[in-house]
């Protein structure tokens, strides 16, 4: 029996620096850089290093002294302290939530998948057929209706990494062949634009890419006359050098796919049609009630998922809330040369300064990156590994063989049942109930003197 690799773990990326040649460690490192908060607000440390820096001297070459005492600094440090805290945690609950909803996303497909693939019959009539080679079409047609139906778990899946995206439409290289058949439904998308609950006539106070045309590629479907052109299934914005630049106050644009079409919310229109077929085969009387009870649970989970992921893209901090956040911290940062001069630090002033504003703005820039962690960001959730990782590998597995027969793998040399000294299931077939029941109420039945014990007295 060729050995496992489930938990060979060689294949798996490291990412300790010191491992790798000094070009991938450069690498490497510049990539970690660019996750932090630094690469965000490195313009308004720089600003702050130049203000810390003026304020110093002005106290140096002239006679003003521009500096107060450190008590209300100290008052407006607790206070904006406690202020970001629940930024920080109001944010990464809405980060954790998301990923629970994948997590339901995974387990609702497993389910799917499994109650599909095994629990329902091989079988589109509830009656047997005697002629052969009806019964041999109608066997094909069932695992050619299961797989299809078993697949739709996983676009449900590939359809919301999209629809949260603000990727309208099917046609991805990921999504197309896994929908293209199913018919076209004018469901209201539940996310109008990326910021819909913002006021249109205030600013954004937070930025993230600002997404190119995702139209890029074109690939030829060879079950059509003409080529359908495909969006890439994963399609970060490229990196700009324009990206290194805050965008706080640029309005936002969303280009999106020319080819959506009337297709917005895909992913509530999977639902309908898993839904649709389970309505079938309810009309064919080829399932018992508890498993179609079993089987509209997936549906619930999925859009149960579904609803909490638009409600958590769609729901974000109150302007007022956030702009006030930004505000106690300016000036908070603005004043803080005072404060520090006034403490006789001189020159120590400066870098002070810039660190003490790199904490404040940074755990506000990283409460507004993982908001919303759906993106293409360097700490947002892995949606497409989700999908083609996990899911489609997982659903791969489940209908990749029949589990119509457990004999095979239940009756076999390989499973020891009654402990791994015991002989193997074949041979204990043979062995009466009641002999069976007498070996299981040995202690230390697996022990090897208890396997020899038994087969001494005859057991097997």
């Amino acid at each position: 029996m060729p050995s496992s690799n489930h938990f060979d773990h060689s294949h798996y990326r490291s990412y300790n620096v010191f491992e790798h040649r000094p070009h991938k460690s450069l690498r490497y490192f510049i990539n970690a850089l660019l996750a932090t908060a630094l690469f965000r607000i490195w313009p308004t440390l720089l600003f702050f290093a130049g203000w810390s820096t003026m304020i110093v001297l002005i106290n140096l070459k002239t006679s003003a002294k521009l500096s107060f005492p450190s008590v209300m600094i100290t008052v407006l440090g607790m206070l904006l302290g406690l202020t970001i805290s629940y930024r920080t945690s109001s944010a990464y609950e809405k980060y954790t939530e998301g990923r629970k909803m994948w997590a339901m996303i995974i387990m609702a497909s497993r389910n799917w998948a499994r109650l599909v693939w095994i629990h329902c019959p091989d079988s589109l009539t509830p009656d047997p057929i005697e002629d052969p080679a009806e019964r041999a079409r109608d066997e094909a047609k069932a695992i050619i209706e299961k797989k299809t139906v078993v697949q739709l778990g996983l676009a449900f899946a590939v359809a919301v990494k999209h629809y949260l995206r603000s990727e309208p439409g099917i046609y991805y290289e990921d999504l197309y062949h896994l929908v293209s058949f199913i018919p076209s439904l004018s469901f209201p998308s539940g996310i109008t634009t990326e910021y819909g609950n913002i006021a249109p006539n205030l600013p954004m106070l937070s930025a993230g890419h600002i997404r190119p045309s995702a139209y890029r590629q074109a690939t030829a479907n060879s079950g059509k006359s003409e080529p359908v052109m495909l969006c890439p299934g994963e399609n970060p914005p490229r990196f700009r050098v324009s990206d290194m630049w805050p965008s706080r106050w640029k309005k936002h644009t969303h280009e999106l796919n020319p080819l959506s079409g009337e297709d917005s919310d895909v992913p509530l229109k999977i639902v309908t049609f898993m839904s649709s077929w389970l309505a079938g085969v309810q009309k064919r009387k080829v399932l018992d009630a508890a498993t179609t009870s079993n089987l509209m649970l997936p549906l619930g989970q999925m859009n149960e998922a579904l609803a909490a992921l638009e409600r958590i893209l769609t729901t974000p901090i109150p302007w007022s809330y956030n702009a006030h956040i930004y505000e106690m911290s300016w000036i908070y940062c603005l004043a803080l040369p005072f404060q520090l001069w006034d403490s006789k630090l001189k020159w120590v002033t400066v870098p002070a300064t810039v660190i003490t504003a790199y904490f404040v703005l940074g755990y506000a820039s990283i409460a507004e990156e993982i908001e919303n962690p759906f993106g293409f960001d360097a700490n947002d959730l892995n949606l497409n590994y989700f999908c083609q990782e996990v899911i489609a590998k997982e659903l791969e597995a489940i209908t990749s063989r029949d589990y119509s027969e457990p004999d095979e793998w239940i009756f076999s040399e390989s499973n020891h049942p009654f402990g791994q000294g015991m002989p193997s299931a074949e041979r204990m077939q043979t062995v009466s109930p009641v002999e069976l029941r007498r070996i299981l109420a040995q202690p230390h039945r697996g022990s090897p003197a208890a396997s020899s014990d038994t087969i001494r007295k005859g057991s097997v």
